[in-house]
């Protein structure tokens, strides 16, 4: 007979477990992560290879009541999974309640009968989402904790009622690369014994630590443009499953305690009442268990409901709750807090793991409310479109490969767009059937749509005013994100609302955007393409965002192709800057066939000619014609560079538009032999320690003889004071960086008084992320693919004049005052010092140049526009 002591021990986990819980029994046939990783739930910041193993084991050990899905690989070849956890009758028939979810998901053929039906059997989907930034580390401990006690837990009536009225997704690692780099870092950095100081060497990761991914994208701001692989997976999932419930597990900062909502002013306009307001059921739910567990907590501040591109904001689009839940970050075992508290790696699990059970415990209690609000939402939506303009038409007459990406984007969101089946009537206009695409209006996604096509989603009134108050006293302003995402004015695409023009054709679908090659990798998903008619002369492949990156592809490849320097017109059609020539005497018999697969996989146009035999404008064998080779680029890595720009643009250059580069760690750049590269890229970033005064020599002599110098942002402001870049960054009013400040005035009267406090030497008023309209000489090559007009997503407070005739040209500058904001909050202060700056400029250094940017051209990926600009500077500057 076994004894007491032995019986407990059979029906009950080891002390790590038992405090999840206080008095839970686990059943013993389910195993404890310190079975499989040798360690418990709040011992050790657990490996990815250990947290999806584990995962694994708890499936392994519950196949009746789990479903375990692969739905990514991230770009290191770590697996991405989200464990499916429900009643085993549930689960036995889950494709069958997915099929509910879905037709639920879209009541636009859904009787009232049909929904009642519905509502009554099917359950509500609650989504837990764990450490999308790599160095928060709790997330993932917690969620190894709640699928083990939503499996292991016996006798939980709480349990219970979540598995009989839900099924819970939990994505343990979200990132998984982010925390590899973590944990390798904190593993080489510890002492003997957990350092509690926040200065030590476990607490300071070096470059770039691991929020980031593989690209060091925030992962956290990729969910409508879908640049990363891990996020393209996850949307998938989403679509899938239709959450009605999306918790993401975060940390913050060490001395915080932790927060869940009700969030922070302002609130997305396009999110629902109804969803809004059930934030305060989910809030007090928790409050009270954090209450009777003694644990901290805030709430109505920092975090806000604004910007849709988070994970937990995206899936409100579609009318799910979606909330953020942040713990304090240990950034190890464990910190030694500013108020001398000791926070532990273990605390923040305990507490991540206690918001996640009562999150779906909450919405279990509560799904016939959230079901019916969640199909409230959507039907309301449909609504919308009925009573409105019927449909969104995207157009690009310039470049209609940007009109069909965006189209594609859209879909990838779940979105229907369809095709124009012939000449689309809109905005008094007849629109080419090729260049335009049709969004219809009456669907589930209706809100969605509005927030990522109009041209501004506008904040409260009592918000921005106070935000205007708050400056006026020197104090930083409540924005958490940006102001403005508006995707046709980053894109330069034409979002036209109309009535139904009666144009719609075949519906784009998933595998369409699924072809595109930053999507499929180096095949493009186009195993074979028609070959391209035979042409006497060759081809013309005109430039845009698809020519661009076919050319490069055409180099890469080794093909002879030459770039137009100006504008001509041949058979009656007109051809801009940049267009590409690819002669057929240069290039060999099997040109058609190479070049019919890279325009296929890139769907760029490809123009055979017979006869270069030009009327008006320039002769295709003239002066203005320039060679093209496959570009050596040297990207400037690590720091001083920041690791978002870095990212950013090392993504745009191999993924986005498949260009090879060298990536060259800062602290390494003087032993590069810069003549084996012909253009160097300087992401943003203040590069004054890492680039001596040998080094700038060194870059100043290559430049003459022929490489390009590429800046952004930051390290455009860099090399302004370097003395490269032949301009200067303002202070506030339009003083240059450097001038001393202007002597106080004795006043003749009583003093203003907010005059009388600002400090006099200051940077110019910030902008909260907007959008500002730029003008672009479409005559210089570094507008190729452009009509002279873009939006251009401007943050901070930088403000360049603009380059003197003598010293380049302003190739790029925003507009004036009158037209300059497109979209966002630009406060009144900066308007005028912003207006007619540069922001694009073009400056000869001898047979080279330098190339400047005052903003990132590569911002999040989904500032195509400009990252048009970008690689303009990288394909065509070369031997120019």
């Amino acid at each position: 007979m076994l004894s007491t002591l032995a019986l407990a021990a059979a029906i009950q986990l080891p002390a790590q477990a038992q405090e999840l819980v206080p008095g839970t029994r686990y059943d013993p046939d389910i195993p404890t992560l310190e079975e499989v990783a040798g360690h418990g739930f709040r011992e050790v910041v657990t490996p990815p290879d250990d947290v999806i193993r584990y995962i694994e084991a708890l499936a392994a050990a519950a196949p009746e009541r789990t479903r375990l899905i692969q739905y990514a690989e991230s770009w290191e070849g770590r697996p991405l999974v989200v464990l499916v956890i429900g009643s085993a009758e549930r689960m036995a028939r889950l494709d069958e309640v997915k099929a509910g979810i879905a037709r639920l998901a879209d009541p636009r053929r859904l009787s009232d009968e049909e929904a009642e039906a519905l509502l009554a059997e099917l359950p509500v989907v609650t989504a837990l989402m764990h450490s999308i930034h790599g160095d928060e580390i709790s997330p993932s401990g917690a969620a190894m904790a709640e699928a083990y006690h939503l499996l292991a837990a016996t006798g939980d009536p709480d349990v219970d009622l979540i598995l009989s009225e839900s099924l819970v997704l939990i994505d343990p690692l979200e990132n998984p690369d982010g925390r590899n780099r973590f944990v390798y870092q904190n593993s080489v950095a510890q002492a003997r014994w957990p350092d509690e100081a926040r200065v030590s060497a476990e607490h300071d990761p070096p470059w770039p630590g691991g929020r980031g991914n593989h690209y060091l994208f925030d992962l956290n701001r990729d969910l409508f443009i879908q640049s990363q692989v891990e996020t393209r997976g996850k949307v998938d999932v989403f679509l899938e499953f239709r959450p009605h419930i999306v918790a993401d597990l975060h940390e913050m900062g060490g001395d915080a305690t932790y927060f869940f909502p009700p969030t922070a002013p302002p609130s997305n306009p396009w999110f629902g009442e109804r969803q809004v307001a059930l934030m305060d059921v989910f809030g007090e739910a928790i409050a009270a268990r954090f209450d009777a567990r003694g644990f901290a907590y805030f709430n109505r501040d920092v975090y806000d409901l604004f910007y849709p591109g988070y994970v937990d904001m995206w899936p409100m689009g579609y009318g799910a709750l979606g909330m953020t839940y942040e713990q304090a970050g240990s950034g190890g075992l464990r910190l030694r807090q500013s108020d001398d508290d000791l926070l532990t790696y273990g605390d923040g699990v305990l507490h991540h793991f206690t918001a996640g059970i009562e999150t779906a415990l909450t919405a279990a209690r509560n799904r016939d409310r959230i079901l019916r609000d969640y199909l409230a939402y959507l039907r309301e939506g449909i609504a919308l479109g009925e009573r409105g303009p019927a449909e969104i038409v995207l157009h690009s007459a310039h470049d209609p490969g940007m009109a069909e990406r965006l189209a594609l984007m859209l879909v990838e969101n779940g979105i229907e767009v369809f095709r124009a089946a012939g000449p689309v009537t809109a905005d008094d206009r007849t629109l080419p059937a090729a260049s335009s695409f049709i969004v219809p209006l009456d669907q589930p996604a209706h809100r969605l749509i509005h927030n990522l096509l109009d041209a501004h989603v506008p904040m409260e009134e009592e918000f921005v005013q106070r935000q205007i108050e708050r400056r006026a006293n020197r104090q930083p302003d409540e924005i958490y994100d940006l102001t403005a995402w508006s995707q046709p004015l980053l894109w330069d695409v034409e979002a036209i609302e109309t009535a139904a023009t009666g144009a719609r054709g075949a519906a784009l679908t998933a595998s369409d955007a699924a072809a595109r090659p930053e999507v499929a990798g180096d095949a493009g998903g186009v195993e074979s393409a028609d070959p391209l008619p035979e042409a006497l002369v060759g081809y013309l492949v005109p430039w845009g965002t698809n020519g661009a990156a076919a050319v490069a592809e055409a180099l890469r490849e080794g093909l002879r192709v030459r770039a137009a320097g100006a504008e001509f017109t041949l058979d009656g059609r007109r051809f801009g800057v940049g267009t590409a020539i690819l002669r057929s005497a240069e290039n060999g018999p099997d040109l058609r066939h190479r070049l019919a697969g890279i325009a296929a996989r890139h769907r760029a146009e490809v123009v055979p000619i017979d006869d270069a035999y030009v009327r008006e404008g320039m002769s295709l064998g003239s002066r203005y014609v320039r060679a093209l080779r496959e570009p050596r680029v040297l990207l400037v890595y690590d720091a001083p560079g920041g690791s978002y720009s870095v990212g950013w643009t090392r993504y745009v250059l191999e993924r986005r538009y498949g260009q090879r580069a060298t990536a060259v760690r800062a602290s390494s750049l003087g032993r590069a032999r810069l003549s084996d590269y012909d253009v160097v890229v300087f992401p943003s970033g203040n590069y004054g320690s890492a680039v001596g005064e040998g080094m700038l020599d060194r870059l100043r002599a290559w430049m003459r003889d022929g490489g390009t110098l590429i800046t952004m942002a930051e390290s455009s402001r860099w090399a302004s004071r370097a003395g490269l870049l032949a301009t200067d960054t303002e202070r506030r009013g339009g003083r240059a960086e450097g001038d001393d400040p202007p002597e106080p005035e004795t006043p003749e009267q009583p003093i203003e008084y907010l005059d009388a406090i600002s400090p006099a030497d200051e940077s110019p008023e910030g902008v909260p992320g907007a959008i500002l309209r730029t003008l672009l000489d479409t005559e210089h090559w570094l507008a190729a693919g452009t009509d002279g007009e873009i939006g251009v997503l401007v943050t901070g407070s930088r403000v360049f004049r603009p380059v003197t005739l003598d010293e380049g040209t302003n190739v790029g500058r925003y507009a004036d005052l009158e037209d300059l904001v497109l979209s966002g909050i630009v406060w009144e202060e900066s308007r005028p010092q912003l207006a007619s700056k540069a922001f694009l400029i073009h400056q000869p250094v001898g047979r080279g140049q330098l190339v400047a940017f005052a903003e990132d051209p590569n911002y999040r990926a989904y500032t195509e526009a400009t990252q048009l600009l970008f690689m303009n500077a990288v394909l065509l500057g070369p031997g120019r």
